[in-house]
């Protein structure tokens, strides 16, 4: 079952192939990708060709954007277009289709656990490399933990909140996933591998309804929201907290215990993400009270001022109308 260099996934087992394709998992990334909604995945496993026009082949037929970190490319009239001209195994990538939806296929080999990220100070762009998942606060070396600010993946993120260990909507790293990492300085390390056969974790975030939704951008921001209150009372895990750029949503998430993650996406420029958040704009916050039906505007304490990857721990309370006199 363990495959070595003979066998069909080197380093990887030849009999774990979930999708019966006849390639192992460890060798097989396979990430579905819809159109107009930006992905943020990364790789576990590359052929030795590792160009654009070799990884991303299969998809060339659906218009494809990629950014990286400080680089990009689009598939534009037969040909690649930008300086991002390789995938690399430590990145993550947004991925964005405009000409409809596919399964983007790679085959090739699996990462080498050992594989050392150096990451810089501020944020980078930074892959799982493992098949499997694990829980951020094991597959982080400790003594790398300290330098990590935060880490914020696809409409989800996690804070280190120092002794009281990473909290968020974001509770483990998965393979094919992309993820920025926040650090206050640099710092090198490789992942602790995931416990073979240990359950995955169920996460904290539950889908919105539609009227409240909101469009994935490949610029976000979070605000991780430690208290909120109603009339002096916590509010409960029905409401749904919704952020707003002007009369914009932007974001929302339903209020999950202390602390909360909720996102705020951003404009790239285009029609799709009209009056979006761009830098320095005020985000503001509405909490619709399960209990009452009604929306309801809240009082911030704490920066509100957006920038994309930005990040920022707040209070919110209920906004009292003073009678006139």
């Amino acid at each position: 079952g363990i495959c070595d260099a003979g066998d069909v996934c080197p380093d990887g087992d030849d009999y774990d192939d979930a999708d019966g394709d006849g390639m192992p998992n460890a060798c097989d990334v396979d990430i579905a990708l819809v159109e107009d909604v930006p992905n943020f995945v990364s790789f576990y496993a590359l052929p030795d060709d590792n160009s654009i026009e070799n990884v991303l082949g299969g998809i060339v037929d659906f218009g494809p954007q990629v950014y990286g970190e400080a680089i990009s490319a689009s598939y534009i009239d037969g040909m690649w277009i930008g300086s991002l001209r390789t995938i690399e195994r430590e990145s993550g990538y947004w991925i964005v289709l405009v000409n409809g939806s596919t399964v983007l296929e790679v085959q090739g080999t699996p990462t080498d656990p050992a594989l050392v990220y150096n990451l810089h100070e501020g944020t980078s762009g930074v892959s799982y490399p493992f098949v499997g998942s694990s829980p951020v606060s094991e597959t982080i070396p400790i003594e790398a933990q300290e330098y990590i600010e935060a880490i914020l993946g696809e409409g989800a993120a996690t804070l280190n909140n120092g002794d009281y260990g990473w909290v968020g909507g974001l509770l483990e790293l998965s393979g094919s996933n992309g993820y920025w990492f926040v650090t206050n300085a640099e710092v090198s390390f490789s992942f602790n591998p995931p416990v073979e056969g240990a359950a995955r974790m169920v996460s904290p975030i539950r889908s919105v309804p539609l009227e409240y939704s909101f469009k994935q951008s490949t610029q976000q921001a979070f605000y991780f929201i430690d208290n909120a209150t109603i009339s002096g009372e916590p509010i409960e895990k029905e409401d749904l907290i919704i952020a707003y750029n002007g009369d914009v949503r932007v974001g929302s998430r339903y209020w999950y215990g202390n602390v909360t993650d909720v996102p705020a996406m951003g404009t790239d420029g285009s029609d799709t993400y009209a009056g979006y958040c761009s830098l320095g704009d005020k985000i503001s916050f509405k909490v619709l009270d399960a209990s009452s039906g009604n929306l309801i505007e809240m009082i911030v304490d704490g920066e509100t001022s957006w920038n994309n990857n930005g990040f920022s721990i707040i209070s919110l309370s209920e906004q009292q109308i003073l009678p006139e006199e």
